[in-house]
Formats: C-alpha cells, sequence, structure tokens
C-alpha cells in the first residue's frame, strides 16, 4: 500500500480514494471507502483502453460476467462504472500481504504450501471459467494469502467468452510481462489456456523466489515467453512436470483447471499431451501426486464435506476431488404453479375457442357463450400456473433436497450421477428445472409421485433413477438472484457433476 501522489483522484465514483494499492495492465488501483467505511479496492482504467471504440460496451458485458464469479477464492466484484470519464470497478477488498510480497519478505514457499496454494488457485480459475471468463492478469501480486488460503483478485482485465471481442487491437497486449503466454504475448486470441499458462509462472515464483523466464524489461520476457523454454531447475522434483505441462507453447496442450486441481489434491494421475517445456523426447508427460518432503503423499479421501467423481476430459479418465466451499446450505424457495390444472383447462379451452372462431358467422350466440367458456377455461389455466406451491430446493453438506407440498425428496452426492439446471422462459414467467440423476448402482429406490420425470423411464425394477422439480419465477430480479444462488452452490458442491445449459448464465445475469 502506497501514499496517494499527485494526480490521484480523490474519489471515484462513490467512493472516497485512501491509498494506492498498485498499478495492473489495465491501469491503477486504489483503496476506496464507500459512505459506511466498507474498503473497496478499486481499479482505474488507464486512458488510453478507454478510447478504444467500443471498450466501454466490451468492459460492461464483462463487469456484468465477472460479478457472476463467486466462490471461496476469489474476490467479489462489488460496483463498477463503465459510462465514467474514467471506467472504474471495484471489488471486495481483502486486507492481506500478496504472494510477491510474502516472497520477497521470506523467500518461497515450502513445497507442502506451494501444493495447497495451487490447488486454490486452480479452484478459483475453475470458476472463472465456468463463468465464461479468462483472468488475463494472473501474476503473484493477484494473490493474496489469507488465514483461510489463497484469494485471486483483480478481474479489471477479464475477457467475457461468449461472443465478446478482444479488449485490445491485434498485436497488442494488456497483462504482466513474464507472467503472461506466449498467445497473450503475441497479441493474438486468449483463451482458458492462457490463464492455466500464467498459472505456471506463479506457482514456479512461490517454489523458488524467481519467475521461469527470468528478470529484466518488458521486450526481454515477452521475448522469452514466446521464444524461450522456462528454467524449472529449481523448482522441487514433485512439481516440476505438472508446472513444466502448464507452461507449454502450444495452448492445447496445457491442461485444464480441473486437471491441474486434480494433480494437486492428491485425486490420481493425471495424463496429458506430450510438453516439449519439461522432456522433448517425451511421448507421454505424466504428473502423479509425488511424496512431499517428510513422507509420502496419500490420495485425499473423501470425507463429510468432499465429493467424490470420475469424469473424462480430453477422453482421459480423471478422478478428482472437489472440496466444498460453502459451509452453508443455500436454500431456493420457488413458485411451481398447478401445472396438471394449468395444461388440461388450457386443453380444455381449445374445444370452445374453435366452436366460437368456426360458428361465429351462422350462430354468434353460442359461438360469444363458447367463447366466454374458452376465456375462462384459459384464464384459469393462467391463474394455476401462476399460482405458487410450497417449494424448496436447498443444497446441503450431505446432498440436494427437494422439497414440495410436504413431500420430500433427498439423495447423497454419492447416490448422484449428475445434477442439471436449465432454464426456459414461459411468457412472463422464467422456468429452470433441476434433474437429480442417480448414479448407476445407488440403492435409492423412491422417488416421490411430485417429482417423477414425465416421460423419464424408472430404470431397474420400479425405482425411478431421476427426479425433476421445476422452478417458477414472475419477477426477473429475484430469479437472477436466486438461481445464481442456487448456480453457485451446486458449482462448490455437486462439482463435477454439475451441468447446466447455455442460457443459464445469461439469465443470471439479465441479458
Amino acid at each position: 500500500m502506497e501514499q496517494l501522489k499527485a494526480g490521484d483522484p480523490a474519489a471515484v465514483g462513490p467512493y472516497r480514494i485512501t491509498a494506492r494499492l498498485g498499478a495492473g495492465g489495465m491501469g491503477q488501483v486504489y483503496l476506496g471507502e464507500s459512505r459506511s467505511g466498507r474498503r473497496v479496492a478499486v481499479k482505474v482504467v488507464r486512458p488510453e483502453i478507454a478510447s478504444d471504440p467500443g471498450f466501454r460496451a466490451r468492459f460492461r458485458r464483462e463487469v456484468e460476467a465477472a460479478k457472476a464469479v463467486g466462490g471461496f477464492w476469489t474476490a467479489t466484484v462489488v460496483d463498477a462504472d463503465p459510462e465514467a470519464e474514467t471506467p472504474w470497478v471495484a471489488s471486495d477488498y481483502i486486507p492481506a500481504t500478496d504472494l510477491a510480497e510474502r516472497v520477497r519478505q521470506s523467500g518461497p514457499l515450502a513445497e507442502d504450501a506451494v501444493w495447497r496454494l495451487g490447488a486454490g488457485m486452480a479452484e478459483a480459475l475453475h470458476s472463472v471459467h465456468r463463468a465464461g471468463l479468462v483472468h488475463r492478469d494472473l501474476k503473484p501480486a493477484n494473490v493474496l494469502l489469507t488465514e483461510n488460503g489463497p484469494r485471486l483478485i483483480d478481474f479489471g482485465i477479464a475477457k467475457a467468452l461468449n461472443g465478446a471481442t478482444a479488449l485490445t487491437g491485434t498485436g497488442v497486449a494488456i497483462g504482466t510481462a513474464g507472467s503472461m503466454s506466449p498467445e497473450q504475448a503475441r497479441g493474438g486470441s486468449v483463451g482458458t489456456a492462457s490463464d492455466i499458462f500464467s498459472l505456471g509462472t506463479v506457482l514456479c515464483f512461490a517454489a523458488t523466489g524467481r519467475m521461469p523466464f527470468g528478470e529484466g524489461s518488458a521486450a526481454e520476457l515477452i521475448y522469452r515467453v514466446v521464444h524461450e523454454m522456462p528454467n524449472l531447475e529449481r523448482v522441487p522434483e514433485g512439481l516440476r512436470a505438472l508446472l513444466g505441462t502448464c507452461l507449454d507453447k502450444r495452448p492445447e496442450r496445457r491442461p485444464s483447471a480441473e486437471e491441474v486441481l486434480a494433480a494437486l489434491i492428491g485425486g490420481g494421475a493425471v495424463t496429458v499431451a506430450p510438453s516439449e517445456a519439461v522432456t522433448p523426447s517425451a511421448t507421454i508427460a505424466e504428473y502423479p501426486p509425488p511424496p512431499p518432503p517428510g513422507g509420502p503423499r496419500q490420495p485425499a479421501a473423501p470425507a463429510v464435506d468432499a465429493v467424490v467423481d470420475a469424469v473424462p476430459v480430453r477422453a482421459v479418465p480423471v478422478r478428482a476431488v472437489v472440496e466444498r466451499t460453502s459451509g452453508v446450505p443455500v436454500e431456493v424457495r420457488y413458485s411451481m404453479g398447478h401445472m396438471r390444472v394449468a395444461i388440461g383447462s388450457t386443453l380444455a379451452a381449445v374445444v370452445p375457442l374453435w366452436v366460437a372462431v368456426f360458428s361465429f358467422l351462422e350462430h354468434p350466440l353460442p359461438a360469444a357463450l363458447a367463447g366466454i367458456v374458452a376465456i375462462a377455461l384459459f384464464s384459469l389455466g393462467g391463474l394455476a400456473m401462476a399460482r405458487g406451491d410450497a417449494g424448496c430446493v436447498r443444497v446441503a453438506r450431505d446432498g440436494l433436497y427437494f422439497m414440495r407440498e410436504g413431500h420430500e425428496w433427498t439423495a447423497a452426492w454419492a447416490e448422484l450421477g449428475r445434477v442439471s439446471l436449465r432454464a426456459t422462459r414461459w411468457g412472463l414467467l422464467q422456468e429452470f428445472v433441476v434433474v437429480g440423476e442417480l448414479a448407476p448402482g445407488a440403492t435409492k429406490n423412491v422417488v416421490w409421485e411430485r417429482f417423477r420425470p414425465v416421460g423419464l423411464g424408472s430404470g431397474s425394477g420400479s425405482a425411478p433413477r431421476a427426479a425433476v422439480t421445476t422452478i417458477r419465477f414472475r419477477n426477473a430480479g429475484l430469479a437472477r438472484a436466486e438461481i445464481g444462488r442456487l448456480h453457485e452452490a451446486l458449482l462448490h458442491s455437486a462439482g463435477q457433476r454439475y451441468s447446466y445449459d447455455a442460457g443459464l448464465l445469461a439469465v443470471i445475469r439479465g441479458h
């Protein structure tokens, strides 16, 4: 933290500026205070970036997307003003030492600490990437070391993946030299693999106290990032293969955040593509969890607050343990609507409506009566659709709960093979469908009639293999807030079991 200098703003938006926190590829970061005294980190965009044609529209979309990134390992984006003369974005201020300062003061971290740091950062990137974002400026100064683990900060130059164009022109790179990926240094297309490369540089710094491409001017560092191999000689042997694969020049050969997490938390061996950053002549590179100093590392056992799953990643089986980061159960209470009454009334209204339309000229009085009946039936269906039943979806530490009208269906996480959440719209109602599918061999044998999936077989014997509940909201703001909470809880609790459709994030963001 530094004192304010001449030319620094006294206030940015509603926040009074009290100190400098640092600078990044996009602009200057300040410590700000709201009128109530809440402290936030405010990043002010550099004028040359703000003047780029179309920047504000892209920045607005990216800020909204960044607000959807939650989780235990990140700092939440709380406010922004893309339309200000100098655009800015504010996030939660976390009073903690960053990794760069920690290493400068005390030297490299112990190997076990680097494993824990890497697992936390990989999980943070998993949340960022699942929200459709690329961080684009992952570096030691953007990793805060708190008592409860690392925090990833500064989403100021995150780029939305869903159709957004680059923040800069062709051939212009925004980021930090020495930490950015080769494709980012060239000013090319940047995807999630770019953050994995940056993660490799951060973990190398944490383990050795040095960046893998050395020190020097920005031009020298960019040249090394693009053309030279990283220096991993001082990296502990147990981490060298993993970090070398993260630092592969070719984005398609780097592991995903999930694969890095699986390797670091001891979920099992991960097989990836060859990496010339590690062994140029190798045909395959493996990085099973190696023994740390002081004894062998045992695979993490699935505890009460852990979810174990096996999924294919890039056609390679990976067994991963995803730790749940939220200890507080999340409930979403919703309006179901009387679907059977609504559907029945609508179908029944078709006949009098047909009579009213086709007999109006010859028999106007019966046609008018038929029209009234049709309108009444349609109205009954609409009221049934809009009327709220008592319902709740609950994501808890031990499993998933569906509750409706006194009935309850539950399944432990170990019993579930997949949990899905999809969004549709019916007129003024926003509808979300939650499906809990039982895993093969699960002993669960009861699904209440209220939760039986329509048109889906019951599986072996008479036991249904899935339960479905539909969530309907008439208020768009409430829908976004509640489904956002449910989405985040499932991301962290259901882990790799959780899947959702492409339109869900757009609904949560209000698009």
